[in-house]
């Protein structure tokens, strides 16, 4: 069986394949660095987590913006074909739902995630973290409900306009997870997720917002 370890939320929501069988306990794994995204691994417990680390041009208001517009998700994370609000708790709490695209002869998943965002006031570094709460909502038919899943999003920023972003997502997708599925996942969604959300915020609406609980 084949684990992941994405969010994207979205994670995220990006939810990364990989085989929970070839490596023990270890510190984080190099992958690969391609398109200015670098992708690490490492095993925990008997799942895989997955890291990447990427610079990006947007203020911290932008990408947090970003993030709250559930429903444009499919805009630009990796195989995500709906997404929607299931509820709004504050300006920094929400729980939604997403549906990924696997590829066929895979059924597709979908999952129910809390995210909150918080920032260090001092450091202005904001952390968006997501967990799943799978019991929300009835299961559909054909579809697998990912019922472990946990992303993190930290965006450091500094002086120049770009921040620095470190995301981490492990989740178990249910299921036997096929070699060249894995390999996908591992290879072409960070870039893809970050190439995508890179574009979008360049959009004029997310350089001018500017966030009451978020400091620039």
């Amino acid at each position: 069986m084949f684990k992941p370890q994405a969010t994207l939320p979205l994670l995220w929501v990006l939810f990364f394949l990989i085989s929970a069988a070839s490596l023990p306990a270890q510190h984080w794994q190099f992958k690969n660095e391609k398109e200015g995204v670098k992708v690490f691994h490492r095993q925990k417990a008997d799942i895989f987590e997955l890291k990447l680390t990427a610079s990006i041009e947007t203020s911290l208001s932008g990408i947090v913006q970003l993030f709250n517009q559930v429903e444009r998700y499919p805009h630009w994370g990796y195989k995500i074909v709906e997404s929607r609000i299931l509820e709004k708790i504050s300006d920094t709490e929400f729980i939604y739902y997403s549906k990924f695209d696997f590829p066929w002869p895979l059924a597709d998943r979908d999952v129910i995630m809390r995210s909150k965002v918080e920032q260090d006031l001092h450091s202005k570094i904001v952390t968006s973290v997501s967990t799943a709460e799978p019991w929300r909502l009835a299961e559909y038919a054909d579809v697998v409900r990912i019922k472990d899943a946990h992303t993190r999003w930290v965006m450091h920023p500094n002086n120049s306009g770009w921040l620095y972003l470190e995301y981490f997502v492990y989740s178990d997708p249910g299921g036997s997870i096929p070699d060249w599925a894995v390999n996908m996942a591992i290879d072409v969604g960070p870039r893809e997720t970050v190439k995508r959300i890179r574009a979008v915020l360049q959009e004029p609406a997310f350089k001018r917002i500017r966030l009451a609980h978020i400091k620039e």
